[in-house]
């Protein structure tokens, strides 16, 4: 599962876990506090992208370049770790609800493609009987 973190809106902030259903537009987020919400994205737009540098990782790069090759390694191994990128974007649903949330530049691919879905306008019960999603007790 794909890790956004809700930052603000119609729906309530905090981490999440969203299923992305290829080809139909469909996104489920699982809140890490219990709940969970489906959406069919109308629009997506990028806000933000931002180079965060994990104090931790950079530590433990610096360790290991330090072990591996002396001082230089340190150096080395403390400017590479620890960079990890994130893209904050504003969401808009089929229902008009909105939200701001931040994510790795992957899962916001995923949810561009989802929002680009021609399917995308289907409700949960239209894509279950044309066979593109699975109902539940279905194996």
């Amino acid at each position: 599962m794909d890790k956004i973190k809700i930052i603000g809106g119609d729906y309530p902030s905090g981490d999440c876990y969203a299923s992305i259903a290829p080809g139909t537009g469909l996104v489920i987020l699982s809140s890490t506090n219990g709940g969970s919400y489906s959406m069919h994205l109308k629009s997506i737009e990028q806000l933000t992208v931002e180079k965060i540098k994990n104090l931790s990782g950079t530590a433990a790069w610096g360790i290991a370049g330090a072990a591996l090759l002396g001082p230089l390694g340190a150096i080395g191994g403390m400017l590479i770790g620890g960079n990890k990128t994130e893209v904050s974007f504003l969401c808009v649903t089929q229902d008009e609800k909105q939200f701001i949330g931040a994510t790795d530049p992957k899962v916001y691919q995923k949810l561009v493609a989802a929002s680009l879905s021609k399917s995308s306008n289907l409700t949960v019960g239209e894509m279950i009987a044309k066979g593109m999603l699975q109902g539940p007790g279905s194996a």
